[in-house]
């Protein structure tokens, strides 16, 4: 099983690179960004311009640009949860389809290795490629929190950024459970980045109006309630219950799929 993780490791290497480079220079912008933004009238004009729709889909308050936490609690938490997200649940989705896509899969599953050993190997590089890239963000934006004096509460930045994780852990969820059912590495691709754009669009039209409140409700980005996160507030149970759990649930899914699809 080792031996099938390292071997996903090197097959995903590429993708794991471009993605961590990605997400930590974006982030790293941002938290270098903090300056120009916090406690800037000009800034607090423009919020006031913006459709209410959009500010709720970035989790933008108009207390949010008054700290460094809520700074991060805005764009900078939306961007790394979209990003990792695209970049977790695309590394999921392909994980069995690729084998597939590329003819390799009557290779691999003959193997002296089982379907469960294999796809848990697999699962096991994925999972550990995020929490690097998340340690790493972490790191970089408590670095630049305190190198540029605006960081009060190192606890606060690091909870957005493990609610951020959780979600595109809950991504990942979706990936596992969808990817033994296709048959294109493309196709894969192309629905791994509708669901995450979806559910970002969701987010984001719930804040335009009661009556499409609801939408909020399907989305994993409205798990977490980031403004009370950055003012010192925990993560809360249900929003940490639901992503592990769609994690958890779509992980075994898959596993049962593989077990029983004729590849």
């Amino acid at each position: 099983m080792l031996q099938f993780a390292k071997f996903e490791s090197r097959q995903n290497r590429r993708g794991f690179w471009i993605g961590a480079v990605v997400v930590l220079a974006l982030q790293a912008l941002f938290a270098g960004m903090a300056k120009t933004y916090i406690n800037n009238p000009d800034m607090e004009k423009l919020l006031k311009q913006m459709p209410q729709g959009m500010l709720e889909g970035f989790g933008i308050h108009p207390e949010s640009f008054s700290t460094f936490e809520g700074w991060v609690a805005s764009e900078p938490y939306t961007f790394y949860a979209l990003l990792l997200g695209f970049f977790a649940m695309n590394w999921s989705i392909g994980s069995i389809v690729k084998e597939r896509d590329r003819q390799t899969a009557e290779f691999l599953f003959t193997l002296p290795g089982s379907r469960t050993s294999i796809y848990w190997a697999k699962w096991c590089s994925h999972v550990l490629q995020v929490i690097a890239i998340a340690v790493a963000v972490i790191a970089i934006t408590l670095s630049l929190g305190q190198a540029t004096d605006t960081m009060k509460d190192a606890g606060a930045v690091t909870g957005l950024i493990v609610a951020s994780t959780l979600i595109a852990f809950a991504f990942m969820g979706i990936g596992y459970a969808i990817t033994p059912w296709l048959s294109s590495e493309r196709t894969g691709l192309s629905l791994g980045i509708g669901v995450v754009l979806l559910m970002f669009l969701f987010n984001m039209l719930s804040g335009f109006g009661d009556n499409l409140g609801w939408l909020a409700d399907i989305s994993l980005f409205h798990l977490f309630d980031t403004f009370a996160i950055s003012r010192g507030g925990s993560l809360s149970v249900g929003g940490v219950a639901s992503a592990v759990g769609i994690f958890a649930a779509g992980s075994i899914a898959g596993w049962l799929a593989l077990l029983k699809r004729d590849l």
